[in-house]
């Protein structure tokens, strides 16, 4: 059946690894029942959703293969599908490329010749659909009947398959086959209606959130269906071919569109008698949450009881919602308490994630708990900058206990990234110069930047350390150079030392940075600047623009290039605070911050850091508009990583 492998000049193409080659014995591997060469062409014909040149190739072999009886033919239908769904390499890649390449002629035509390579491929599968009808009427296991049928949906059209699925969806013995058909359904637009009454609870399921998909379904009446019936399927929806362990992580993913529907059934879910479904529905409230912004605002009583939970595995992953979201301090200092800070080992944080979480909240929320907490662990030993992580990065002026023993765990900090990262705590929590000072001079010469930065916050009042920064200034590392002599200049006001080294290292991101500390006193060097506006690095751009308004004042040719950086990544948040200080001059920047700002659907990747995304975009668009919303916010933003 595959003596013709060789006819093909698999040398003369290419997979996501380069020549293709091993395709034809990945190949004959499988058709031998080989699940490791299954996984092998899993990730070069097909990678990461992504397929290539060999990948049409390759297909009508798959598909001849479904008939070997030493093969596993769900297993290459699941194969087939994830390749009937590829996309190109760049279509996924493009917008990762340097700017000035993202739209050029080399690109354009790798595009366009890659989307030849993934239509070839889909014409291939395509071109089995006589097999996978077959599989879906005939063969024996229910598996490949279900993986059949899930193939012939994600093909979306096709001569009779429609009827096919719909005679499956009425018809099939196996309940998840019944259940698999209704949902590949969807693409051909043919109702479901009547498996919303099938003798099995997977397929009405299935029917039920086909149906909801509909803009002009009946919400009420499948909502009902889909509280009775997702319970029910809980152990059940892993055996469909996208199912998931967590049946009703699985429902919330396809329901999530109606997300209003959803909070409504988790709510339900979470006050089931049946502590199995209660975990489920806690541990599944993660698809609203990550996704939808109002869903904390709905879901908050029905977590509040939750962390109240008896069963610890409800109570564990409501508690981490409520930390991730900022509710409910009293549960979660309950959570962060949990172990005396005697009986904790070294290395707690990092291996009971909950408490360390909850501490994390308690932290952002300035809870004063969380300062002596802290300030016990501080005490107790010198952490890892993995232990307390985010818990510290919230602390401010208001830890008090923390301020007490910032700079004792400073001195007892290995050398690195963690003392770094202590050293800008005690910056943050506001220890007293007297204090301050000698420790930093005695960490300038091993953390030079996080140090350095700090004296330089403090100008004239950290004059003693003149003799450590000339030092440094003294040094080879041309970062160094440029950190102390702008802390001499904060300290001494003596500025042409330090305008000499940004001239010269301006290309540098840490000098456009400091630049944009220095305004207007180096308004000679704007001109410098506008030709980093295009540049490749998007870190290069922002600091550029940011400088230049900070010399210039002059917002005319910086706001364009401000909005075109507006996101929730770190320079993004740069864009964002450049825009506000701006104020009523960047009209143009009204609509994307507004977007940002009050949009319903979460813009950043983690909970709190959206949250502080969107403060920040609202504060910057009361700010352009003209009014005065107050001091910066002071909450989780995504952050570059800061270097020692």
């Amino acid at each position: 059946m595959l003596n013709d492998l060789d006819a093909v000049d698999w040398s003369g193409l290419e997979h996501a690894y380069g020549a293709a080659d091993d395709v034809p014995g990945l190949l004959r591997a499988l058709a031998a029942g080989d699940r490791e060469a299954l996984s092998s062409l899993y990730g070069n014909i097909w990678h990461q959703g992504t397929v290539y040149e060999a990948t049409g190739h390759a297909v009508p072999f798959l598909v001849r293969i479904l008939d070997l009886q030493s093969a596993d033919p769900g297993d290459v239908l699941g194969l087939l599908a994830s390749i009937a769904e590829g996309s190109s390499y760049h279509a996924v890649h493009r917008p990762l490329l340097p700017r000035s390449r993202r739209d050029d002629d080399e690109v354009a035509g790798q595009m366009e010749t890659e989307l030849g390579w993934v239509a070839a491929a889909v014409r291939a599968v395509a071109a089995g659909t006589p097999v996978y009808l077959r599989l879906l009427a005939t063969h024996p296991d229910e598996t490949t009947r279900a993986a059949a049928a899930h193939l012939l949906g994600t093909l979306g059209t096709g001569h009779g398959i429609a009827e096919e699925l719909l005679r499956a969806a009425a018809g099939d013995p196996a309940e998840p086959v019944r259940a698999a058909a209704v949902l590949s359904s969807y693409p051909f637009g043919v109702p479901v209606t009547g498996s919303l009454t099938d003798r099995a609870a997977l397929p009405r399921l299935a029917a039920a959130i086909i149906t909801l998909a509909r803009s002009d379904a009946d919400t009420e009446a499948l909502e009902a269906i889909i509280e009775r019936d997702a319970p029910a399927c809980l152990h059940t929806v892993d055996r469909l071919p996208t199912g998931t362990a967590n049946g009703l992580s699985w429902v919330a993913d396809a329901v999530a569109p109606h997300w209003d529907v959803l909070t409504r059934l988790l709510t339900a879910w979470l006050r089931h008698p049946d502590a199995t479904v209660r975990e489920a529905a806690a541990r599944a409230a993660e698809v609203p949450l990550h996704a939808w912004r109002p869903a904390a605002g709905a879901l908050l009583p029905a977590l509040t009881a939750a962390a109240q939970d008896p069963a610890d595995a409800v109570r564990d992953p409501a508690l981490r919602h409520l930390a991730a979201v900022g509710r409910g301090a009293d549960l979660l200092w309950a959570a962060a308490d949990r172990t005396p800070p005697a009986a904790r080992p070294r290395g707690w944080f990092a291996e009971a994630g909950l408490p360390h979480i909850a501490l994390t909240s308690l932290a952002r929320l300035r809870d004063p708990r969380a300062d002596t907490r802290l300030a016990e662990l501080l005490r107790a030993g010198t952490p890892e900058r993995n232990e307390l992580g985010d818990a510290v990065d919230a602390l401010g002026p208001w830890a008090v206990a923390c301020r007490e023993v910032i700079l004792d765990a400073v001195e007892a900090a290995p050398a690195g990234h963690t003392r770094a990262w202590l050293i800008r705590a005690a910056g943050r929590i506001g220890v007293p110069v007297a204090g301050l000072v000698p420790m930093l001079r005695r960490q300038l010469a091993g953390h030079p930047r996080s140090a350095g930065t700090l004296l330089a916050g403090l100008g004239p009042a950290a004059a003693a350390a003149l003799p450590e920064l000339t030092d440094l200034r003294s040094g080879d590392d041309a970062d160094d150079q440029l950190t102390a002599a702008y802390a001499l200049w904060r300290i001494t006001g003596g500025i042409d030392d330090l305008l000499g080294l940004l001239r010269i290292h301006l290309r540098k991101l840490w000098a456009l940075e400091l630049l944009a500390g220095v305004g207007p006193d180096a308004a000679g060097l704007a001109g410098m600047l506008p030709p980093m506006f295009e540049d490749d690095s998007e870190w290069r751009v922002i600091h550029a623009a940011v400088a230049y308004w900070r010399l210039t004042g002059d917002a005319e040719p910086v706001v364009p290039v401000l909005i075109r950086l507006v996101a929730p990544i770190p320079w993004g948040v740069l864009a964002v605070r450049t825009l506000a200080d701006i104020g009523p001059a960047a009209p143009a920047a009204i609509p994307v911050l507004r977007e940002h700002a009050a949009s319903p659907y979460r813009q950043a990747g983690k909970i709190p850091e959206d949250d502080g995304w969107a403060a920040v975009c609202a504060h910057a668009l009361a700010r352009v508009r003209g009014s005065d919303p107050g001091p910066w916010p002071e909450v989780p933003v995504p952050e570059a990583f800061a270097c020692p």
